[in-house]
């Protein structure tokens, strides 16, 4: 087995680092997309509801 050269690591450093920032990519994708849903499901809880703590006019 050969010793790899300078160029073999560098481009396997290379991919390495394309796959570990696209994984950072896809769970900071996927926080989001949660949050965007508890804010969804949140604001349309608060619209539906009724204002029971405010007095009756």
């Amino acid at each position: 087995m050969h010793n790899p050269d300078f160029w073999a690591t560098s481009a396997e450093a290379m991919e390495l680092t394309i796959e570990g920032n696209r994984l950072i990519a896809r769970e900071i994708a996927d926080l989001v997309r949660t949050l965007w849903h508890r804010l969804g499901a949140a604001l349309t809880a608060m619209v539906t509801s009724e204002h029971r703590h405010l007095p009756p006019v």
